[in-house]
């Protein structure tokens, strides 16, 4: 998530919303706005819709109560909550998003289906059993590991904010 992506033709594209608001429903609204206007490297408007509320435990009370309350949230008003019958996002925690890994309570992620984040394999899971003839101690010993990592090859179908309310 940043403000500065450079696309091919030299053009900056933010995928970072504005302010860095906290989430709300109307940054929420602002985030899914830039989403579907948010270009491509070749300087299309993509369209992505959001799918997927990424946030920290702290925030998810927070982000449920937004996208999946009835009627408006954080309102007094009767009016149909567009994200609950309408988009149909869904929220998602992770530990590893929070203060207690380094990270942050507040900072929050809209995804589309189509985002770039990627798993990538390196290793499958492989698994060994050692024979206790091997072993120091007559002990059979059972063995595993794997390789994997993450990163993201385009920023279209990803907006974020920090949540800190600054500029």
């Amino acid at each position: 998530i940043s403000a500065s992506h450079v696309t091919i033709s030299g053009a900056t594209v933010s995928n970072r919303l504005s302010g860095n608001t906290s989430l709300t429903p109307t940054s929420l609204n602002s985030a899914m706005v830039q989403m579907q206007e948010m270009k491509s490297q070749d300087g299309i408007v993509m369209g992505e819709l959001a799918a997927y509320l990424l946030v920290s435990p702290a925030n998810y009370k927070n982000a449920l109560e937004i996208i999946g309350s009835t009627l408006v949230s954080n309102s007094a008003n009767n009016a149909v909550n567009v994200y609950s019958s309408t988009y149909n996002l869904m929220a998602f925690q992770s530990p590893y998003l929070g203060a207690a890994s380094g990270g942050s309570d507040t900072a929050w992620f809209l995804l589309s289906r189509n985002h770039a984040v990627t798993r990538y394999i390196r290793d499958e899971v492989a698994t060994a059993l050692v024979d206790y003839i091997y072993s120091t101690n007559n002990n059979y010993v059972y063995k595993g590991y794997f390789r994997e990592t993450y990163g993201v090859t385009d920023y279209v179908g990803a907006v974020g904010s920090d949540g800190t309310n600054v500029a």
